[in-house]
C-alpha cells in the first residue's frame, strides 16, 4: 500500500474541505461520498422524471433522458445542448441532473436515478467493479491538469519539490493520481518524497499559493489554471500535463478524464432513443470545437470570463470519440496506487459501437 504523507495545516483553515466531496467534475473521487442532491434542470420545463427508466412525457410522445453531471469546464456540454435548443425539435427530451461532485453522482447512478451520466472516468471504474450495470459510450473531455509554484520558492523543476509541500484536491481524486502515479516519478519522486496538503478547494488554492505562502506548489486543474495565471505574474509551470503526455503518448487528444455513460438498461431497451442523444451531443461537441461563438456561449453557462475560458481551452479538449488506450491508461494510474482493486477489461466497462 502506498504511504502517504499528509500535513494537517491549521493555519489554512477555511481553505480545506472536510474529505473530497467538494470536487468538481474535473476531479471526482474514486471514493463513495454522501450525495450533495440533485437539482433537476429540464430541456424543455417538462415535469421531473422518477422511477424507472426512461420515461415519456406528459402527453406520451416524447421519451426524456435523465441526464446526471456537473456544471464545470470540462463537463458543460449538456448545458451547450439545451441553450442551442438542439432538443426542441428532436423525439427525445432531457432532463439535467446537477451534481456537486462525482461520487455522489455515481452513487444516484446506481440507485438508478438518471439514464446517461457526464463523470470522471475513474469513478466510473469504481462503481462498475461493485456490479453496477453500465457502460462508457463516448468520451467527454480530457486534459485540464496543471503543477504549478511561484517564482520565489526557487523550485525551477518537479525534482525541486522533494521536501516541499503541494496543495492538491482529495485523495484519489484524477489530480491526485496524476500527481502520484505519473508527475512524480516522472522526476525521480514518490509521494513520500513530498508533503501533500490534501482536500483543498481548487478556487482557494492560488491564494495559499502566492498570497499567504502557505505551500510550496498546487496542482489545479482548468479553470481554475488559468485565472491563476491571468491574477499572478510569477506563476511558474513546473508541469503543463496536457502538453507533457500528449508529446509523450504522440496522441492527438489530451488523456481522458471525464467520459459519457448510459445505463445497461437504457442501452439493451431503447438504442434508438440513446443513438439519437449521442447524436445531439456529436452534433453539441462539433459546435464547441469549431464556432466562433462556443467561448462566450461556455463563458455564460459557467459564469466566467470569456477571456477564461480561451486560455482554460488550451489545455483541455472535447471529443466524444473514444480512445480505449487513454481511458484504460489513466485507470492504470488508479491501479498503480491501490485506488481501485481490479482493473476493468476495456471491452467489458467500453462500448465503441453506439456512437455511429
Amino acid at each position: 500500500m502506498l504511504k502517504k504523507k499528509l500535513l494537517c495545516m491549521t493555519l489554512i483553515t477555511g481553505m480545506l474541505l472536510a474529505g473530497c466531496g467538494g470536487a468538481s467534475s474535473e476531479d471526482s473521487t474514486v471514493q463513495s461520498s454522501q450525495p450533495a442532491g440533485a437539482q433537476s434542470e429540464e430541456s424543455e420545463g417538462e415535469e421531473s422524471v422518477s422511477g424507472e427508466t426512461p420515461a415519456s412525457d406528459a402527453e406520451g410522445d416524447k421519451i426524456t433522458l435523465r441526464v446526471g453531471t456537473n456544471l464545470a469546464l470540462g463537463t458543460a456540454t449538456p448545458y451547450v445542448s439545451r441553450e442551442l435548443g438542439y432538443f426542441d425539435d428532436s423525439a427525445i427530451s432531457m432532463e439535467l441532473l446537477e451534481f456537486s461532485d462525482g461520487s455522489a453522482l455515481m452513487e444516484a447512478f446506481a440507485a438508478d436515478e438518471m439514464d446517461i451520466a457526464f463523470v470522471g472516468v475513474a469513478p466510473v471504474a469504481t462503481w462498475y467493479s461493485k456490479g453496477v450495470p453500465l457502460k462508457i459510450v463516448a468520451a467527454a473531455n480530457g486534459g485540464g491538469h496543471v503543477l504549478m509554484t511561484r517564482e520565489d520558492t526557487g523550485i525551477t523543476s518537479v525534482a525541486d519539490l522533494a521536501g516541499k509541500t503541494v496543495a492538491e484536491p482529495g485523495i484519489g481524486t484524477v489530480t491526485d493520481a496524476l500527481l502520484r502515479a505519473k508527475i512524480l516519478p516522472s522526476a525521480g519522486l514518490s509521494a513520500d518524497d513530498i508533503t501533500a496538503v490534501p482536500g483543498m478547494k481548487p478556487a482557494d488554492m492560488a491564494s495559499v499559493l502566492e498570497v499567504t505562502k502557505e505551500v510550496d506548489a498546487i496542482i489545479t486543474w482548468e479553470p481554475y489554471a488559468a485565472q491563476a495565471e491571468a491574477a499572478y505574474d510569477d506563476i511558474r509551470v513546473l508541469y503543463d500535463s496536457p502538453v507533457e503526455i500528449r508529446e509523450e503518448t504522440g496522441s492527438d487528444s489530451f488523456y481522458p478524464v471525464n467520459v459519457v455513460i448510459a445505463t445497461q438498461s437504457l442501452i439493451d431497451e431503447h438504442p434508438d432513443e440513446l443513438a439519437e442523444f449521442l447524436d445531439i451531443y456529436k452534433k453539441t461537441v462539433d459546435f464547441v470545437n469549431t464556432d466562433d461563438s462556443a467561448n462566450a456561449v461556455l463563458a455564460d453557462i459557467l459564469s466566467l470570463d470569456e477571456s477564461t475560458v480561451e486560455n482554460a481551452r488550451k489545455r483541455i479538449d472535447y471529443n466524444y470519440t473514444l480512445d480505449e488506450q487513454g481511458i484504460m491508461d489513466t485507470l492504470q494510474w488508479f491501479y498503480d496506487l491501490e485506488y481501485i482493486e481490479e482493473l476493468p477489461k476495456a471491452e467489458e466497462l467500453i462500448d465503441t459501437s453506439l456512437l455511429g
